[in-house]
């Protein structure tokens, strides 16, 4: 039987990189984001880097009226198929929202279901990695020209701690849907410090005989390493008791 799956996890947390590292391997299928404003990610046999930009925006529309008619429907097949294993990537802002409440249901009736909760210890290299891409900055190897500007960011103290509270208390409500299910917990440190070993114990969980030795991580880490380089306000971010612990071994 095939082994179906869900990526859980808030923004920069590393789902980009396990979602192209798992479809790297042979018989696996992760699509990205199903479930938002659009459907981003589809994987079937359409190629993008063939098509025209008409033709890229006629097929999310198409997609999206797709899955707007019946959610349930469209994950169901998203789902489906001969593959090993396959399945998709949602943010907790949309695995949360209620527009999508039948497909969460519909999957966590599921008991054929796994769930992959990814989560990064360090809420302020998260932040500060979101900023500096909303400010044009590195994404991620796969950008092209654009992962290679440097940026420098302001970061708002005030913001970072109302956003780290968002998602401490949306990874709360995350636990309480998934309490019961098949959880495999990985953290956005371990995925990028050696994505071969956890990817393999991914596939572990997945049921799938995948060693690291066979696992190429699909993209790098772009950007400035130490977060002085990024970050114009860092003596504020130091000051601030709450914050430094953060910044340990910066």
């Amino acid at each position: 039987m095939s082994a179906k799956f869900v990526i859980v996890g808030a923004a920069r947390t590393g789902s980009t990189l396990l979602v192209r590292t798992l479809n790297s391997l042979e018989g696996v299928r992760c699509h990205g984001e199903l479930l938002g404003d659009r459907v981003r990610g589809y994987e079937d046999d359409f190629d993008p880097t063939a098509a025209s930009p008409a033709e890229r925006e006629a097929r999310m529309a198409a997609l999206k009226r797709e899955r707007d008619a019946d959610p349930v429907a469209f994950i169901g097949a998203a789902l489906a198929g001969n593959q090993r294993a396959s399945g998709f990537k949602a943010l907790y802002a949309a695995f949360l929202d209620p527009r999508w409440r039948a497909v969460i249901d519909s999957l966590l009736a599921d008991e054929d279901v796994r769930f992959i909760h990814l989560r990064r210890r360090n809420g302020l290299r998260r932040f500060v990695s979101e900023t500096v891409l909303r400010a044009g900055g590195p994404n991620h190897s796969a950008a092209g020209g654009r992962s290679e500007q440097r940026v420098r960011v302001h970061i708002d103290v005030g913001e970072f701690k109302r956003v780290e509270a968002q998602i401490a208390r949306q990874a709360a409500q995350i636990d309480e849907l998934l309490s019961g299910q098949s959880v495999f917990e990985l953290s956005y440190e371990a995925l990028a410090d050696d994505t071969p070993a956890a990817v393999s114990r991914v596939c572990d969980f997945l049921g799938l005989a995948v060693s690291p030795p066979d696992i190429r991580p699909a993209l790098h880490k772009v950007g400035a390493a130490d977060i002085r380089d990024t970050v114009s306000n860092y003596r504020e971010l130091l000051d601030d008791p709450a914050i430094r612990p953060f910044l340990s071994g910066e």
